[in-house]
């Protein structure tokens, strides 16, 4: 009789588990799927988040639709505040991170009410690892070397719209520089191409894939790639910043204020969505990184293509979370409570 009992036991298990699985497999037909962007609508972000929109949800089971919608506010930690503590948990609303707004809450960011801990990653698009991360200047400015920004005088104008990592170039560094924020969304471009400034950081391939006449027409000139441990061969004559660190615990930092920018363009559903609707997100962007026809649309943008896994991108914030406090001690007292875009 116990047998009966056990096998009876095993089979509504089994049930129990086949329905749920097809319930979760139909879960996402005639649904709309929101990305919520931490960044403005012409950003490299964003230009990321609307090429998966467009090719992800063909690899969903139940193709449901996916819209992207922009939350540049606080320097993007609006949309990741919206994704933690707003967003609904059933695998619908996804977020598109401003990866510097991922250790905000380590450093003690008052706005960042949320633990990056406890977000789900899906995966990357891009960890820049064929990409940098660029300091450049105008090229009219008679700036062409290391020792020409340690002794700029004046100090160059370098706009931002918050001080990270810029004010950490600064300080590890010594770069003789004035550091202007205030700055919202393109105003910063716009700022850098009117000469309103006299310095900008940004991707380098979001130069190439949103303002590629900077480089062509020889309007900026790129003086330090960070984001990297080696020099990207694009850019084989610029230092990277490891290289120009002027001691080890200027180095150490250095890898700290890095370490966002190898996450790249993570995608995340927030803490508490069903691990069945996970694993479909997961598999549906790894399936989409390998779709031809998406490879080709972002080849056609311009846009760094070096994914990575969700499970790797956890790997990543669970290293960063385990910064030793001296180092996060020093950053917060350079940049402060403010974030890089």
């Amino acid at each position: 009789m116990w047998l009966l009992r056990a096998a009876l036991c095993v089979a509504v298990l089994l049930s129990s588990h086949a329905i749920a699985r097809a319930q979760s497999v139909d879960f996402y037909r005639g649904k709309i799927v929101k990305i919520f962007v931490g960044a403005s609508v012409s950003g490299g972000y964003s230009a990321h988040a609307r090429i998966v929109s467009r090719h992800m949800p063909k690899h969903i089971p139940g193709k449901p639709s996916m819209i992207v919608q922009n939350m540049p506010a606080g320097a993007g930690i609006a949309a990741t505040n919206h994704l933690y503590n707003v967003a609904e948990k059933d695998g619908t609303e996804i977020g598109l991170f401003n990866r510097y707004t991922i250790p905000a809450p380590l450093l003690s960011v008052s706005q960042a009410k949320y633990d990056p801990s406890k977000f789900q990653w899906i995966g990357t698009t891009a960890g820049y690892s064929d990409n940098a991360y660029v300091f450049i200047v105008r090229s009219v400015l008679p700036i062409h070397t290391i020792a020409d920004l340690r002794s700029a005088n004046p100090p160059l104008n370098v706009g931002n719209i918050g001080a990270a990592p810029i004010r950490i170039l600064q300080e590890t560094l010594g770069l003789k520089l004035n550091v202007i924020t205030g700055y919202q969304g393109d105003a910063l471009d716009l700022a850098f191409e009117r000469g309103e400034t006299d310095g900008h950081t940004v991707g380098y391939l979001t130069i190439m894939a949103t303002k590629p006449h900077w480089i062509t027409k020889g309007l900026a000139r790129v003086m330090i790639q960070f984001g990297r441990a080696d020099r990207l061969p694009l850019l084989k004559d610029v230092p990277t910043a490891r290289e120009l660190a002027l001691t080890p615990e200027d180095r150490q930092l250095l890898e700290f204020t890095e370490a966002p920018i190898m996450i790249g363009y993570p995608f995340a559903l927030p803490p508490g969505a069903p691990a069945e609707r996970l694993a479909i997100l997961r598999k549906a962007f790894d399936d989409t990184m390998a779709d031809k026809e998406f490879q080709a649309d972002v080849a056609q943008a311009n846009l760094e293509f070096t994914p990575r896994t969700g499970a790797e991108i956890t790997a990543l914030v669970d290293q960063l979370t385990k910064t030793p406090k001296a180092v996060l001690d020093r950053y917060r007292s350079i940049a402060g409570e403010q974030n890089e875009r």
